[in-house]
C-alpha cells in the first residue's frame, strides 16, 4: 500500500512540474506577443491568458506548500516548490 501511495504521489508531482514548466513558457511567449501586439482585441486576450495561468501558477503553489509541509523531506516535492516560486518572475503584464 506505502508502494502505491509513493508512486502516486510522484505521478502528481511530475505532473505539477510539467504544468508548470508549460505555465513558465506559455508565459514567455505572451510577454513576448504583448511588448509587439497593437489590436486591442487581441491585446485583451492575451492579458486574460496570462491571469489565467498566474491563477493555475497559484494554485500549484498552493499545493506544493501543502505537498511539502506533509513531507519535507521529500525531494521531488521541494523541487516543485522550487520551480513553483521561481516561475513567479516570469507572470507579468
Amino acid at each position: 500500500m506505502n508502494q502505491y501511495l509513493s508512486s502516486y504521489s510522484e505521478c502528481i508531482v511530475l505532473s505539477l512540474c510539467k504544468e508548470i514548466e508549460y505555465i513558465e513558457k506559455r508565459s514567455k511567449n505572451i510577454n513576448s506577443s504583448l511588448k509587439t501586439c497593437h489590436n486591442k482585441s487581441l491585446l485583451k486576450r492575451l492579458k486574460l491568458e496570462l491571469y489565467k495561468l498566474n491563477t493555475n501558477r497559484l494554485k500549484i503553489l498552493k499545493i506544493s506548500k501543502k505537498m511539502f509541509n506533509r513531507n519535507s523531506q521529500d525531494l521531488s516535492i521541494e523541487f516543485l516548490l522550487e520551480i513553483t516560486k521561481r516561475s513567479n518572475s516570469y507572470q507579468s503584464i
